[in-house]
């Protein structure tokens, strides 16, 4: 089911289904900025990634010497159907929790809740997880959000660009197979800019850790519509899409993707995190728009 929130500036639409972002317009003009979710490129729109980010090795892991298969791509959440927790005309929050399934595949007990508010044109998402268990748990967390980058009357991919708020001088990680090498690439040389280009994804996603920049704007040379994500919050950033798609994805992520590398342990898992026992885990990703 999908529910629509609004403040007379912003509407969102979100569905239970993963808790996922499927529409963010500017109400005065109906300006859409998600990316449509149109299976011919991509069925999604704005993915949670949780409790992990990317693949697993081999599709296992071990925790406390026993091992657990998680074969799918970034979690289970965004599959879930998420319960609503509380609903206002310019908020929604959902919550999703750990059921006998779940124990299966991920043995910690846990509430995550995802709470969408809207203030003047941006959309906050607040991110909250509670650890149930004694013990401290292990996870992840990202999110996927797919922004609209469309074409035509005279607008060209090429017009579009990514623009972050510091010149960066970065290497990007290298994705072979799903699964990180060790070796990084040279990516950003003094620069706040990525253009967009059809090939720029070849080789899957384009992915930073620590950049001094905590915005990115997702603008076009020959229009006036801007996306500036805040992901003061996060470690990794990451952008991606199908090549010959209109979308570009900005993902904030607290974890990564397995490197090829990895032992499989759980708790050597490169940028895990960790919350205590009945304590919880809060992140605020921030999107802005304007057109």
């Amino acid at each position: 089911m999908d529910y629509t929130i609004s403040n007379g500036i912003v509407e969102a639409v979100i569905s239970d289904k993963g808790a996922e972002l499927k529409s963010l317009k500017l109400c005065n003009n109906c300006e859409e900025f998600m990316w449509g979710a149109d299976e011919t490129y991509w069925g999604k729109s704005s993915p949670i990634l949780f409790p992990f980010v990317g693949i697993i090795k081999e599709g296992t892991y071990t925790y406390k010497n026993k091992s657990y298969k998680m074969d799918s791509r970034h979690g289970f959440a965004r599959d879930k159907k998420f319960q609503v927790a509380e609903k206002s005309e310019d908020m929604i929050s959902f919550k999703l929790s750990w059921d006998e399934a779940s124990m299966k595949i991920y043995p910690f007990k846990f509430e995550f809740y995802i709470l969408y508010s809207l203030e003047s044109s941006e959309l906050k998402i607040t991110y909250l997880i509670k650890n149930l268990d004694e013990e401290e748990m292990y996870f992840s967390l990202g999110a996927h959000p797919a922004f609209s980058i469309p074409v035509g009357s005279g607008t060209e991919i090429k017009d579009y660009y990514l623009e972050f708020e510091n010149i960066e001088n970065a290497e990007a990680f290298v994705l072979e197979n799903n699964l990180v090498a060790e070796k990084k690439q040279p990516f950003l040389n003094g620069t706040d800019v990525i253009f967009m280009k059809e090939d720029l994804f070849e080789k899957d996603a384009v992915i930073f850790e620590g950049l001094k920049s905590k915005r990115v704007s997702l603008k076009c040379r020959s229009k006036s519509r801007k996306v500036t994500v805040d992901y003061s919050d996060f470690r990794y950033i990451a952008f991606w899409n199908v090549p010959g798609a209109q979308f570009v994805c900005i993902e904030p992520w607290l974890g990564i993707t397995d490197f090829y590398n990895s032992d499989g342990r759980l708790e050597n898992k490169t940028g895990i995190q960790r919350v205590e026992g009945n304590a919880s885990f809060e992140a605020v990703l921030k999107i802005a728009v304007e057109a």
